[in-house]
């Protein structure tokens, strides 16, 4: 039965986009193709990306899925993620969606990031397995952890309104930081206006502000607009202050 239809059709292209980062030079094909036949996992998962991109190696679909399955077998979290997708999306493969949920388990227990968030998505969404809240929590939390900025956006949002945990605003705006300071711009607007408001602490203009500034110097209508409300609240120090710290935060980011 075909699942995930609709979820990998935004989630697949995620996929391309990993695989398709390796780049290899001509030199080191040949080292990599002999620690592959060896057995090296992070070998034949990256021989696999090479085959599966088709630019330093002949494109080929089979000696991609070869060389991922290969590594997949022995434990790479990677290419066990990878070829879970493949699964579920019945790329180069059949399609398999049990099959792929498992390859896609073992590498989130790993603590492969994608993975842990693809699941966390799946448990909340109830796409393809019964709908577990608890399964949710606690895949989002692991994902969050480990660098993920949606995951870190979206328990944010968990612990500011209290759905599923006890609501908790430091911690709230802790994992808002983290988002926020990975460039995430809606986390860096909803930042914004937890400082404005307070929420558990003092109201911090100053860093309200630079948010606003950093998020409505990427586009952000929002920002824009509560920037120019936030200032007419605020000293000329306030302000230069404020627009300092976006402008280190914004040339840190260029680096």
């Amino acid at each position: 039965m075909t699942i995930f239809r609709s979820f990998l059709a935004i989630f697949f292209p995620i996929l391309i986009v990993i695989i398709c980062a390796a780049s290899a030079l001509p030199e080191i094909e040949g080292k990599l193709k002999a620690e592959s036949r060896d057995g090296n996992a992070v070998a034949q998962y990256e021989l696999a990306q090479l085959y599966f991109e088709g630019e330093a190696l002949p494109k080929d679909m089979d000696k991609a899925i070869y060389w991922v399955s290969k590594s997949a077998e022995q434990g790479n979290p990677d290419a066990q993620h990878a070829l879970g997708i493949l699964y579920l999306r019945g790329a180069g493969v059949d399609q398999n969606d049990e099959k792929g949920l498992a390859l896609i388990r073992a590498a989130a227990e790993q603590d492969q990031v994608l993975a842990q968030s693809f699941l966390a998505y799946i448990y909340a969404k109830g796409i393809g397995v019964q709908q577990d809240p608890v399964l949710f929590l606690s895949w989002i939390q692991k994902a969050a952890k480990n660098g993920d900025v949606g995951s870190q956006f979206n328990l944010a949002m968990l612990y500011l309104s209290g759905s599923l945990v006890e609501k908790n605003e430091d911690e709230g705006r802790s994992w808002l930081l983290k988002a926020a300071d990975q460039g995430y711009v809606e986390a860096q607007v909803i930042l914004g206006e937890v400082l404005v408001h307070g929420l558990g602490s003092e109201p911090d203009f100053v860093g309200a502000c630079k948010w606003f500034a950093i998020a409505g110097s990427r586009g952000n209508p929002k920002a824009n607009a509560l920037l120019m409300q936030l200032t007419q609240r605020m000293t000329p120090e306030q302000m230069m202050k404020a627009a300092d710290q976006a402008s280190k935060w914004l040339e840190k980011q260029s680096k």
